[in-house]
């Protein structure tokens, strides 16, 4: 986009790896910014009691990057991120967002990933933020399971709180890996940004609660509707069984790729999915009403067909907000 109001921007690209610093004093040239790069409609600026100022920072490669906003101003708008998953939090000011008609207000220093696939409203004040950005097919490829290996389509809960044991974590990584990402003298090599894209985008997996309470919407109605159900409640009876999506396709009479698309269509997500959260609910259980000290989380996790402990222990913290051990410590 032209901008014909002043605006300072500095933009160097090496290798795959980008910086972008963009800043100014001008509110309309501010606006046209946010209505490119962040794909705001209709962004609303109101001034404040702070002199009116803006800046942008970004660094990062095809998987991740790292960026810091400020804005000395009220903006408020409408967007839909589809792409990529964004991590945000403030340092200062003020975010309200407006998720399904539910306003969701930041507290300072406490990040949330923004939703996907979906319209939400933002309204931002006097703010000084800081941003991951994850690549959506990056990170889905990194939660994808051998029965799931189109790799799941993720989405999560912006209105479930972080407990104290997952902020920390997440900061933790976060703080390891920024300043050798950031670094403008001695820039990380495409294998060590790589490292360090799997490591975040691994504490993203196992820090933010993901949506769940899978179910068939009301009032649907259809033979392909009644498909989608008979491979709901497979899943459910056969979920101790070695089954994966072809035997869900089987049951429900699709073929694999047709059981794919209906599950998309209809529930935003996949069969392997389903199966995998069926799983961890049954372990959670068996977890929690363990007696004496024989049960061990590893023979729970694969008596249930996890085979892959660290991703197990990653997608049960992401569902129940504590690692399975803890579960298991827990108990009465």
């Amino acid at each position: 986009m032209s901008l014909t109001t002043p605006v300072r921007e500095d933009h160097a690209v090496r290798d795959d790896r980008y910086v972008r610093r963009v800043s100014g004093t001008d509110i309309d040239a501010a606006t046209a910014f946010f209505r490119s790069g962040y794909a705001i409609r209709d962004p609303d600026v109101t001034p404040t009691d702070a002199a009116f100022s803006w800046e942008h920072a970004a660094i990062g490669g095809a998987d991740m990057s790292l960026r810091t906003t400020r804005f000395l101003a009220g903006l408020r708008g409408t967007t839909k991120n589809e792409d990529e998953f964004i991590v945000l939090w403030n340092r200062a000011g003020r975010t309200v967002l407006t998720i399904e008609e539910r306003e969701v207000e930041l507290p300072a220093g406490t990040p949330i990933v923004l939703p996907m696939d979906r319209s939400f409203e933002l309204h931002h004040t006097n703010i000084v933020q800081s941003l991951v950005h994850l690549n959506r097919r990056f990170v889905e490829s990194l939660a994808a399971t051998s029965d799931d290996p189109e790799g799941t389509r993720l989405a999560f809960d912006p209105f479930r709180a972080l407990t104290p044991e997952a902020l920390a974590s997440w900061r933790a990584v976060v703080r390891r890996i920024s300043p050798r990402f950031l670094d403008l003298q001695a820039p990380p090599d495409a294998i060590a940004r790589r490292a360090m894209a799997d490591a975040v985008a691994s504490a993203l997996l196992s820090t933010f609660p993901q949506r769940s309470g899978l179910h068939v919407p009301e009032g649907r109605l259809g033979p392909e509707i009644d498909r989608v159900r008979r491979a709901i409640d497979f899943v459910h009876a056969n979920a101790h069984l070695p089954i994966g999506t072809t035997e869900i396709s089987a049951a429900a009479d699709l073929s694999p790729r047709g059981l794919q698309q209906s599950f998309r269509r209809h529930l935003d997500t996949t069969p392997g999915a389903l199966l995998r959260s069926v799983r961890l609910d049954a372990v959670h259980r068996e977890l929690t009403a363990a007696e004496g000290g024989s049960t061990t989380v590893a023979d729970v996790a694969r008596a249930w067909g996890f085979a892959h402990l660290g991703r197990f222990s990653a997608a049960y913290r992401s569902r129940f907000g504590r690692l399975p051990n803890e579960t298991l410590r827990a108990r009465p």
